[in-house]
This record gives structure tokens, C-alpha cells and sequence, in this order.
């Protein structure tokens, strides 16, 4: 017994991804992944991984959270829009721990994002100073992209009327368990422009939104009675203030499985090839931005946040299993084109089982980069931080937990 049991092991190991192939989906990939793992994991711990799968179901069905971002850019909101940039990373890694129990099973997010911008002179007057720059997508990438295409100028500031607008130009979800905001951040009197506060919040409520404002500055008494309008909290930050970056043993490794997790991305259709390199160029913004939001963006990648089902396949064939029968070979990566359908699920199964062993690397990774995190933040006391981020996760848990979910 002694000697067929390593045997079995590097047979099964040297098989594994043939087996992920002929296994298929959620099955095939948690096996190859605990196999991957490690040169240490053992049978047993696979098996582990598979009973934890089974005590609590995943429902395959996702709940919607929609987030529009809606941003002053006029003359001195620099440090809003590269807060913005910095944590955009962390806090959709956040937002997407939401889950919610549903028939006896738990059901995670999907998240979307919108982004506009007001209070800009290079915008049109005759529409407010207001610009939608994204409608709602899922392709974190592409919000990455068009926060570091926003700059500053000027300054006139219609808070109310970018809130309106907001609330009805944009395709909201009719789910009444869906979790809809939009976050307003400036730093002038509130009361500008033509729409009212009462209007604003009015227009947001017949669509069950809830509206957060954020004040860059000591609170003003406008955005405390906006505020009281939209039946929330005002929200304070200092927009200037730079969250520090605690160096850790992981943070090398980390980032460098987080380059590799690109490898595995299979672009297909008419956008492919333009969002794969989106996705690199993300990476080197985030880089040059800080350590810290580097590390970041790595870890969310590693999450199911973070989808590219409209330009990955191995994201989609998770969706959809006849992806590669239904998509031409045109649209297809030159690696898949003119070989056989079996050939084609043999490839991606390759590649979803090399990046299923990644995100299992940088998870252990995260666990234990947050614990040597926690503890050299308790090493220090001071005023909590406060932050796009933290502030924007205060009203997001708080409205949440009202319609049954956990974070």
C-alpha cells in the first residue's frame, strides 16, 4: 500500500489535466487546482476541498450590485480622482464578498460600474457641466482605463443635477434584490445648478437607489441637508491623504503570480485582442501608482470580482460550455484556430486549470499577507482612515444587510 499510494500520485499528477478536460466545469478545475497546488498537497486535501464545496452550495445564479461613481472634476479635485484610481481595485475586491442565501444555497455578486464626472469647464453647459464617461459595465479594466483619462478644470458644480441624471440615464436593474447606488463626491455648496436636493433624491428613489454623499473637506452645512434629503449619512474625507503601504514577506510573490494569471487569458471576438492589452496596461497603471495598489489589483484578479466573460474563454466556457462550438474560428486566439472542438476544450481546459492553481497560490498568499498586516497595523494607533474606500463600504455594508446580505 505504501508504495502504491506514489505511484497513484504521480500518475494522477502527470494526468491531471486530461482529467480536467474529460471532468469538465467546477469539477474538472477544483481537481486539477488541488493538484497544482503545491508539490506538497496530498489526495486527502483535494477531497477536503470538495467537501467544503458540498457543505455550502454555490448558487449559480449571481444578484446584481450597481455602483455609479459620480465624480467633481473641476480645479481642485486631483486628490478625489487619484483616490478613485488607487482604490478601485480594493473596493470592488470588497463589494464582491457580498453574498446572500437563497433556497438553502449562498449566492455571490456580480458588480457593475458607471462613472461620471461634473463640475468640469470642458464639459457642455447645456448639460449641466455633466458627462457620463461610462455606462454600466462589468470590465473592470475598461473603468480603470477611463479614471486615468479623467483630469481637472475649472468649476462649476451642479451635484443635484449630475445625481438626476445619473438616476435616469443609465439602464438600472428592475431586480428588487438588486443593490443600486449612486456615490456623489465634491466639494462645493450642494445647491448649485437647477435640481434641487428634494428632485435629485426623488428621481433616485422611484428606482429604489440609494444615494451616498461624500464630502472632500470639514462637513458643509448644504451636503449635511442634501444629505438628510437622500436619508443617509454624510460622509467626510480628506482627499489629499495617501493610504500608507506596509511592506510584506508575500508582496514580491504576489505580484508575481498576478503578471502570470495573464498568461492564461485566451482573448476571443471582435474586442479581444483591444481588452487583453487593456488588462496589461492596467497592471502598469496600478504599478506605477504605488506598491500598494499593485498589490491590490493582483489580489482581485484572483477573484471571481474580477470576469472577463465577454473576452476571456476561459472566463466564458465557465458561463457557457458551448462557447467554442458557437464562436467562429476567426474570432477565435491563432492558438485554437483550425483544430478540432476537442482539441479546443483541451486548451482552455489547460488553462483554466494552470490559472485555478494561481488564484489558489495568491489566496493562501492574501491570508497570509492579511495576517502579517493586522498585526503590524496594531503596532500603531492613530485616527482611523478615511477614505473613498472606506467610506463608500460603510453605506454599501449598511444597505445591504437591510436586503439580506452578508459581508
Amino acid at each position: 500500500m505504501s508504495e502504491a499510494r506514489p505511484k497513484l500520485s504521480r500518475w494522477l499528477r502527470r494526468h491531471s489535466l486530461t482529467l480536467v478536460a474529460a471532468l469538465g466545469g467546477a469539477a474538472g478545475v477544483a481537481y486539477a487546482a488541488g493538484w497544482h497546488k503545491s508539490e506538497t498537497t496530498t489526495p486527502s486535501q483535494v477531497v477536503t476541498t470538495v467537501k467544503i464545496q458540498e457543505q455550502a452550495p454555490r448558487d449559480t445564479q449571481q444578484d446584481t450590485v450597481q455602483i455609479a461613481l459620480v465624480l467633481d472634476t473641476s480645479s481642485s479635485m486631483n486628490g478625489l480622482i487619484n483616490q478613485a484610481r488607487s482604490q478601485l481595485w480594493n473596493m470592488v475586491d470588497q463589494m464582491g464578498k457580498l453574498t446572500r442565501d437563497v433556497n438553502g444555497k449562498t449566492r455571490g455578486v456580480k458588480i457593475q460600474l458607471a462613472l461620471y464626472e461634473y463640475g468640469n469647464d470642458t464639459l457642455d453647459p447645456n448639460t449641466g457641466y455633466i458627462r457620463q464617461v461610462q455606462a454600466f459595465t462589468d470590465d473592470l479594466d475598461m473603468v480603470s482605463e477611463k479614471l486615468h483619462g479623467l483630469f481637472t478644470n475649472g468649476g462649476s458644480e451642479f451635484a443635484g443635477q449630475a445625481i438626476q441624471v445619473a438616476s435616469t440615464e443609465l439602464q438600472w436593474s428592475s431586480d428588487p434584490s438588486a443593490l443600486k447606488f449612486v456615490f456623489v463626491a465634491g466639494n462645493e455648496e450642494f445647491d448649485q445648478g437647477p435640481i434641487t436636493a428634494t428632485d435629485a433624491m426623488q428621481a433616485a428613489a422611484k428606482k429604489d437607489i440609494n444615494v451616498q454623499l461624500i464630502y472632500c473637506g470639514i462637513k458643509h452645512p448644504t451636503w449635511e441637508a442634501a444629505a438628510k434629503i437622500a436619508k443617509s449619512d454624510l460622509m467626510t474625507i480628506d482627499q489629499n491623504r495617501v493610504a500608507a503601504h506596509i511592506p510584506s514577506p508575500q508582496d514580491d510573490e504576489i505580484l508575481r503570480l498576478g503578471g502570470e494569471l495573464n498568461s492564461t487569458y485566451m482573448a476571443y471576438g471582435a474586442g479581444g485582442a483591444s481588452s487583453f492589452a487593456r488588462q496589461s496596461k492596467a497592471d502598469m497603471s496600478s504599478a506605477k501608482m504605488s506598491p500598494k495598489v499593485a498589490l491590490e489589483r493582483a489580489q482581485l484578479k484572483s477573484k471571481k470580482a474580477y470576469d472577463n466573460t465577454s473576452w476571456d474563454l476561459v472566463d466564458a466556457m465557465d458561463k457557457n460550455s458551448n462557447v467554442l462550438a458557437e464562436t467562429s474560428d476567426d474570432k477565435l486566439p491563432a492558438e485554437l484556430r483550425g483544430k478540432s472542438l476537442d482539441e479546443k476544450r483541451a486548451l482552455v481546459a489547460a488553462n483554466t486549470a494552470k490559472r485555478a492553481a494561481l488564484k489558489s497560490k495568491i489566496a493562501q498568499l492574501e491570508v497570509e499577507r492579511t495576517k502579517f498586516l493586522t498585526a503590524e497595523q496594531a503596532k500603531h494607533t492613530g485616527v482611523p482612515e478615511q477614505s473613498l474606500q472606506t467610506e463608500l463600504m460603510k453605506t454599501t455594508k449598511k444597505v445591504a444587510t437591510k436586503k439580506g446580505y452578508k459581508l
